[in-house]
């Protein structure tokens, strides 16, 4: 069978910049061993299947090479993208400005357009102060005044935006986490209200380009330490981005610009 495939930049609007993600309609009827096998084809970490929508409401799955996966923050902004904008036929109608998704393990993803930016509601995910300052300084080369953990991952707090920059980790020493990721972020300084990096090389990403889910632990931390709600974040990685978060308590808003950069179609597997 064949589907509609799209690749999305998101959190920025140049294409070598932001986080690159893949983006699947028209998809339904593909096995989920197939949309596996398309990820590995695609040489992707992650490949959002956008199914058929009923009003407002979308289902929106996730699949990694390995099969069915929770989902991803850019990867969600991708699929916002592709129901919202640029996947949007619009000789059936005018453009939707929200979007509800639904995942399969019943949670949903509210995404609405507010300006040049898609903003997406995500549940927060609580973290915990941990004593691993020295373990930090070994895999990251610098040593952070905080350290604390969530289920995503390790969080090192720095005091300089410049500290963040220069971090050469040592890969092996973050793998050997017992998490998927390594965040390290500090105060932004003019530039943003804080910077991150985020480190997973456990599931192949040496260096993520831009991480939505991270900014679901770290929002909370800095809207309480600076006294604001609204943060804006830089990513400090090579290709770098730029994420506009809101803490509302139990939920974070992630907001970014994105851009379609491939619209065509795939055959499925079979």
């Amino acid at each position: 069978m064949r589907a509609n495939l799209y690749q999305v930049v998101t959190f920025a609007t140049d294409p070598l910049r932001g986080n690159p993600a893949f983006v699947l309609s028209g998809a339904g009827g593909a096995s989920d061993r197939a949309l596996a096998t398309t990820c590995r084809i695609l040489r992707a970490d992650v490949v959002a299947v956008v199914g058929e929508s009923s009003g407002a409401d979308t289902p929106l799955r996730f699949f990694t090479a390995e099969g069915p996966h929770g989902g991803a923050g850019h990867a969600t902004l991708a699929a916002a993208h592709v129901a919202l904008r640029d996947g949007v036929d619009t000789a059936k109608g005018p453009l939707r400005q929200a979007v509800t998704f639904h995942l399969p393990n019943g949670d949903s993803r509210e995404a609405r357009v507010e300006g040049e930016r898609i903003c997406i509601d995500f549940p927060t995910m609580p973290e915990t102060r941990v004593d691993r300052i020295a373990d930090m300084e070994a895999a990251l080369g610098a040593r952070p005044r905080e350290t604390w953990v969530a289920p995503f991952g390790y969080v090192a707090i720095f005091e300089d935006a410049a500290v963040i920059a220069k971090i050469q980790p040592d890969l092996a020493r973050v793998s050997d986490f017992d998490r998927t990721a390594v965040i390290a972020t500090a105060p932004g300084g003019e530039a943003a209200d804080i910077v991150i990096r985020v480190f997973a090389p456990k599931v192949g990403l040496p260096e993520d380009p831009v991480c939505g889910t991270a900014h679901r632990i770290i929002v909370p931390y800095w809207a309480e330490k600076m006294g604001k709600t609204k943060i804006h974040s830089r990513q400090l990685s090579p290709r770098g981005g730029d994420l506009w978060c809101e803490d509302k308590g139990d939920t974070v808003v992630i907001a970014g610009e994105a851009s379609l950069i491939i619209d065509g179609t795939i055959r499925l597997p079979d």
